[in-house]
């Protein structure tokens, strides 16, 4: 009989095999390789074989199931943001990509690790008379390879054992390698239910892959920018989302006290950077800080690092934000084909943050800035965080009661929010603090988000609390993420902001009302029903005491705090949005909406 080898890692556990392996088999040794192996999903179709492998693996792999696929692929995204390694999903094809594109989209569009196994639930033999479920193309048949590929950073197809084995490594490898994204392996029936022969097959190996080289930064690009640092006047850091993917925050943070450089922080880049430091200038972009924004436009350099620069992060490239022609730029990234994308850079530093940054303290001996007095000018004339909160009986704001979860979340917390007004008011109004972080849907942008993001924190940072804040649009959206929550024991808190509308779209169509309402649930009682703690509040003393109790306790915490429609997105967006380019144009309009620009939703 035939042999699988298995090359073993240092302190990595023998494992004697003694028979071919079946592809599923394979797949779940490969899984059980990974350091922290994690599976989120729900069995289905051909994939049974691969939970059935996992059986005796689940003192290596820890498998959550949840109850729908967009859970699933929601957690994975944020849970690899937070770790920067993959998280596996699994399940039947043509319900990962029917339910669960919005994780996956995220996790392309916004650099998040993840790895799909899933099947197309052929026919076999049968396969070309478009059988139920069939999902390899053809007549009577949809195309899942086809369709992944373009939510994806990469589809592979497995159709026998082998292909099974070493495209689920090489799945591994491409989610992880330059910019991180989601990599999908379709499994045929046979990769999965045949087994490897080498006799006829390339050879095969079982191990914990070595860890991926990042790209190491060069002397001369470091000296370039240290060069054009040297000589900056006014140097402002723009931090990215990149800096969270390569956990490079502590390295940020003593490279900015060190030198004194203002950091600024891109929408995606919340949290990278605390923002209660007196070199915090905020957020930047269309609904960042006034504060920020001119900070960032003053700079007579601007160091970016982690971050592609893109219409929501420069107000669509507005030039009294960031003008190639009157700033030098440095930009840094860890995939080249981000470097001077969307603006010509001065300097292009290609490499990990967590080398680049340190690289550049060591060039930069003795420099000093004095970002402290900027920062402070700036905050005088465009306060960050001291607004005065403004509701009053009747009248609950969204945006005040994200002002409190702000003094009352604990600083270490992890701040998850969804799509909308609600994820404008965490931009705005909460302060992120040492030792925590924000995650938003910072790439696709899709409602859904808060609840299964914070559910992956919770998982995989359980000694920090989790807090997702979400509209009451994209709660209900996510009912079977609380369910969820529940089941797996996590202990989390779920603020909603429940105005009874979709609250940008009710915005945006200036009284002009149509398809925008909602019904007002109990969704307290829903929840309650399910097992959670549960609190409807409807003024902030009552909102600070709900946040307090949920922090006492273990388990699921629904707040549902009963907000006004008063706030709206107008009301936040910065100096540099000229015009409403969100709203609906009205047929009284003389000047029609230019449709060309982004949105940020």
């Amino acid at each position: 009989m035939t042999r699988v080898e298995e090359l073993r890692a240092p302190g990595m556990r023998p494992q004697e095999i003694s028979r071919p392996l079946t592809g599923a088999r394979a797949v779940a040794e490969v899984i059980a390789c990974q350091e922290d192996a994690t599976v989120i999903g729900m069995p289905g179709g051909h994939t049974m074989q691969i939970y059935d492998a996992l059986y005796s693996q689940q003192d290596r792999v820890r498998t959550l199931l949840v109850r729908q696929e967009s859970v699933a692929t929601v957690m994975a995204e944020a849970r690899g943001r937070l770790t920067g390694t993959p998280t596996f999903v699994i399940g039947q094809g043509a319900w990962v990509l029917g339910n669960a594109s919005i994780g996956i989209m995220e996790a392309h569009l916004g650099a998040s690790p993840m790895v799909l196994l899933i099947d197309a639930t052929d026919g076999g033999g049968f396969s070309h008379h478009g059988p139920y479920q069939a999902g390899y193309g053809g007549y009577g048949a949809y195309d899942l390879p086809a369709a992944l590929s373009a939510i994806t950073k990469r589809t592979f197809v497995a159709t026998d054992a082998t292909q099974a084995l070493q495209m689920t490594q090489l799945a591994i490898k491409h989610a992880t390698t330059g910019e991180p994204g989601p990599v999908a392996v379709v499994f045929h029936s046979r990769a999965l239910f045949g087994r490897i022969d080498r006799s006829a097959q390339p050879p095969s190996y079982l191990s914990a892959a070595p860890p991926i080289e990042r790209p190491t930064p060069s002397a001369t690009a470091i000296s370039r920018a240290a060069a054009l640092i040297g000589s900056a006047q006014r140097p402002v850091i723009i931090a990215g989302n990149g800096i969270r993917l390569a956990a490079a925050e502590r390295e940020l943070r003593e490279f900015v006290r060190r030198t004194g450089i203002p950091v600024a922080t891109t929408p995606a880049g919340k949290g990278t950077f605390p923002e209660d430091d007196p070199l915090a200038a905020g957020v930047i972009g269309s609904f960042g800080h006034d504060c920020a924004n001119a900070l960032v436009g003053d700079a007579d350099l601007l160091l970016a690092i982690g971050t592609k620069l893109g219409a929501s992060d420069t107000a669509n490239a507005h030039p009294a934000l960031i003008d190639v022609g009157r700033q030098s730029l440095i930009h840094v990234d860890v995939e080249s084909l981000n470097l001077s994308w969307t603006l010509p850079s001065d300097v292009d530093v290609l490499g990990d943050a967590r080398d680049v940054i340190p690289a550049l303290a060591r060039a930069l001996p003795g420099f000093s800035s004095d970002g402290v007095a900027r920062v402070a000018e700036a905050r005088s004339t465009a306060p960050v965080f001291d607004r005065e909160l403004r509701s009053s009986p009747g009248a609950l704001s969204g945006r005040d009661v994200v002002a409190v979860l702000s003094q009352e979340a604990p600083r270490t917390a992890i701040i998850t929010c969804d799509a909308g007004e609600n994820r404008l008011f965490v931009l705005r109004e909460f302060q992120s603090r040492e030792g925590g972080t924000v995650l938003q849907p910072n790439g696709g942008g899709g409602m859904g988000y808060a609840v299964p993001a914070a559910m992956a924190a919770a998982v995989t940072r359980p000694h920090q609390s989790a807090i997702a804040v979400c509209g009451d649009g994209g709660f209900s959206m996510t009912l079977t993420a609380l369910m969820s929550a529940i089941e797996l024991k996590l202990d989390l808190t779920v603020l909603v902001l429940d105005n009874g509308v979709l609250g940008w779209v009710f915005s945006g169509q200036r009284g002009r009302v149509i398809a925008s309402e909602l019904q007002r649930f109990d969704y307290a009682a829903i929840a309650e029903a399910m097992g959670a703690h549960v609190a409807t509040v409807s003024d902030l003393d009552a909102v600070r005491d709900a946040l307090r109790g949920a922090r006492e306790r273990s388990g699921v915490s629904l707040i549902v705090a009963r907000t006004s429609t008063d706030d709206r997105y107008q009301h936040l967006m910065s100096a540099l949005n000229r015009d409403d380019v969100y709203a609906v144009a009205g047929d009284d309009d003389e000047e029609p909406v230019d449709r060309a620009r982004p949105a940020l939703v």
